[in-house]
């Protein structure tokens, strides 16, 4: 672990974001405390710009409710939700590449088939189905983005199953006796995982755009402050009040962007421990 730390903080920009990407987690777990208004609630007058009252210092939007306040409680949409659809994408898309690398032949096979099943339907398309069906509560878009998003997972941790059954510490656990079950999860997926760790920053990302395009459509809750919910009520009065689109959308960028260079460096930081033989 120690080793994974040194070549990650090597990589200057991939810790640049890692910095970045803490601050707008704590930012928006503590929202509350940053910066105690409601972000549905009227506090000012409509359309009140950037920088001209101290109370509302990034302005009001078009019902009078502050700029700053739904910024950061839609980063905390945003990352809750990113957060939790990558973590269940990398649980469905291990378990379900460690059971098809395990078990091999027809298991495999069908495994594989219904992978490349999901894999051909785009995955905003699909996270689209899912909320159309369950509605547009925070819980039904975690769900739909990992439906779109296990593929990946599945397929590494398959391909590094497949990798790692001939080398010496499993066939040791095989002949020492230890149950298949057991060589699964304590030898063989430990090591299968740092490749996937590596890529679940992408679905981090992909996330947070998916949830920020759901939210521009309108198929997102409505009743909290999300950024792609702010950047479609800005059309409204992009000529003359262009912040209220910039704002959300600059926040949106900085995200993604920081969430791609920490996978990026993650993946630079294991890439010796995966070149072992």
């Amino acid at each position: 672990m120690t080793d994974l730390l040194v070549r990650f903080a090597r990589d200057r920009a991939a810790l640049l974001a890692a910095c970045v990407v803490a601050g707008l987690t704590l930012a928006a777990a503590s929202a509350q405390l940053l910066w105690p208004l409601d972000p549905e609630a009227v506090g000012g007058p409509p359309l009140l710009r950037p920088l001209v009252d101290p109370a509302h210092p990034l302005g009001t939007d078009r019902l009078g409710r502050d700029v700053l306040a739904r910024l950061l409680h839609g980063a905390r949409l945003s990352l809750t939700v990113a957060f939790a659809a990558a973590g269940a994408a990398t649980v469905l898309g291990s378990a379900v590449g460690l059971a098809a690398g395990l078990a091999g032949g027809r298991i495999d096979e069908l495994l594989m088939r219904i992978t490349d099943a999901f894999q051909t339907v785009p995955g905003f398309l699909l996270a689209l189905a899912f909320v159309s069906v369950l509605g547009p509560e925070a819980r039904s878009v975690v769900l739909a983005i990992a439906a779109s998003a296990w593929t990946g997972p599945a397929r590494l941790v398959r391909a590094e199953i497949a990798s790692l059954a001939g080398r010496d510490f499993v066939l040791a656990a095989v002949v020492a006796g230890l149950p298949r079950l057991d060589i699964a999860l304590r030898v063989l997926l430990p090591n299968a995982l740092p490749p996937v760790v590596a890529f679940a920053a992408t679905n981090v990302a992909s996330a947070v755009l998916i949830e920020a395009a759901l939210s521009f459509l309108g198929l997102a809750d409505p009743n909290r402050a999300s950024w792609g919910a702010m950047i479609a009520e800005g059309r409204a009065v992009l000529v003359s009040e262009p912040w209220l689109s910039i704002l959300p959308g600059l926040a949106l960028l900085l995200t993604v962007l920081a969430v791609n260079l920490v996978g990026e460096g993650l993946n630079e930081a294991l890439a010796p421990r995966r070149a072992r033989p």
